[in-house]
């Protein structure tokens, strides 16, 4: 009780203080006191209210970065979309073809399969060949009416025809489990070197002939000995497209018909 009397008295005594005096004294005595017995309290206000202002600030700041994140994502849009280069004017030309989106992905690690925004509705069959701006994508494995299943070339259950562009050398595009991407069934001494140039063959059934596939990187000997296999570097890394192009493709196949 004695405790609160004495604070009381401390503040009755400078509340008189402050009330005598012309308004000019006032405001010296007020300055004085808050540069000196009141400085902790008033030191605490402001430093109250600057971080009230420092929120305000922050708040404002990450509004405007997520403004500036927007106005960045379009702007990266626009350059991914300017660097993009067109589709091979053989494409354009020589066949009927479907832009298609990624929109998810099946499958674990190595053995991922895509799945696409196109389906039986728009054409879209088992085997049509899929490729982007930079070679071979892969194959359509299933379809829905509204969506369709790509198995891409890295896939171990992907087989396709391929040849050397240089020489026309034949041999047979596979993959393993870990995503190794091979040029089998090539004869030992065959005229294969590191940085040739790698498309698909004529006796694809799947692709027409030309498109890119990648190139040799390493040559090595297979394990039966008689044949030698390259070791293939594709152009495209599938799991990393946002969008495809499905060929409106089927290979004529009348001549197994007329020779059965």
């Amino acid at each position: 009780m004695a405790k609160k009397n004495v604070i009381f008295l401390i503040f009755l005594f400078i509340s008189l203080i402050l009330y005598f005096g012309n308004y000019q004294q006032r405001v010296v005595k007020a300055s004085f006191l808050s540069k000196t017995i009141f400085f902790p309290f008033i030191s605490s206000i402001n430093r109250i209210n600057d971080l009230f202002e420092l929120r305000n600030d922050y708040e404002d700041l990450v509004l405007e970065m997520g403004d500036t994140s927007l106005w960045v994502h379009q702007l990266e849009k626009q350059i991914t979309e300017l660097q993009t280069p067109p589709l091979d004017e053989q494409l354009t030309t020589d066949y009927e073809f479907l832009a298609a989106d990624v929109i998810a992905y099946r499958g674990d690690f190595e053995e991922k399969i895509m799945i696409l925004n196109k389906g039986s509705r728009d054409g879209v069959k088992v085997d049509h060949p899929v490729i982007c701006h930079r070679g071979i994508a892969g194959k359509i494995l299933m379809t829905s009416y509204n969506y369709s299943v790509l198995v891409p070339y890295s896939h171990s259950t992907f087989k396709l025809g391929v040849m050397l562009k240089k020489n026309s050398l034949q041999g047979l595009l596979q993959s393993d489990i870990y995503g190794n991407t091979f040029m089998t069934l090539l004869p030992l001494g065959s005229k294969i070197n590191i940085g040739d140039k790698v498309i698909t063959s004529s006796m694809s059934t799947i692709f027409p002939e030309g498109f890119s596939v990648g190139r040799v990187v390493r040559l090595q000997e297979a394990t039966d000995k008689i044949n030698m296999k390259a070791k293939i570097e594709g152009f495209v890394e599938p799991t990393s497209l946002k969008y495809v192009y499905i060929l409106l493709y089927e290979k004529d196949r009348g001549y197994e018909q007329e020779l059965d």
